[in-house]
């Protein structure tokens, strides 16, 4: 984003002195999006929540978290979120190749049946706001009903998140690339 952010971010110092940051890991509290969050102290408590949740204690194994999130991030155009996220997908054991892959068509020769229908699922719920029945049937052969929920509140939440740092203009961290601008290009 080249406009300047409506927003800018609080100084890790500044927001330690203050007490916002109180309780939070340090590389948590570190991160651009909560020393933005951190400017409205329910923000940053709604943000650190979700970050707890969904990333730190989720019942979701890392690697379909990290493929939901990524694509998210791909589908809604979001700098900071692909970016942040691309080294946590490695870190979860996602391949390069697969992590340019999910900036790409649903293939099912590149994914097994459970990654595809993660990857429908941001679509559909980007494009239609809700979950296709078969897409539904098909995540469900391998996740239980707390997982269900949890998919659909991880997708729902990172796409509400995803377009709110889009708004805000909340840049990536230092060091991190951006998002690629074809499919094709290396993450």
């Amino acid at each position: 984003m080249d406009a300047t952010p409506p927003v800018s971010l609080l100084s890790t110092d500044d927001a330690r002195a203050a007490g916002l940051a109180a309780g939070m890991p340090e590389r948590v509290a570190q991160a651009n999006i909560m020393r933005f969050g951190l400017r409205h102290p329910g923000v940053a408590r709604v943000l650190a929540g979700m970050i707890d949740v969904a990333v730190l204690n989720g019942a979701l194994d890392a690697r379909p978290r990290e493929i939901a999130i990524l694509r998210v991030g791909w589908r809604i155009g979001s700098v900071y979120e692909w970016s942040n996220h691309v080294g946590v997908a490695r870190a979860a054991g996602l391949t390069d190749a697969e992590i340019t892959a999910v900036t790409g068509d649903i293939d099912a020769a590149a994914w097994s049946a459970t990654d595809a229908a993660l990857l429908r699922v941001v679509d559909e719920l980007v494009d239609d706001h809700t979950v296709a029945p078969s897409t539904w049937a098909a995540l469900a052969r391998d996740f239980d009903e707390a997982h269900l929920i949890e998919v659909l509140l991880l997708v729902g939440s990172y796409i509400g998140l995803a377009g709110f740092l889009n708004a805000v203009g909340v840049e990536r961290e230092a060091g991190v690339s951006g998002l690629p601008t074809t499919p094709e290009e290396k993450s």
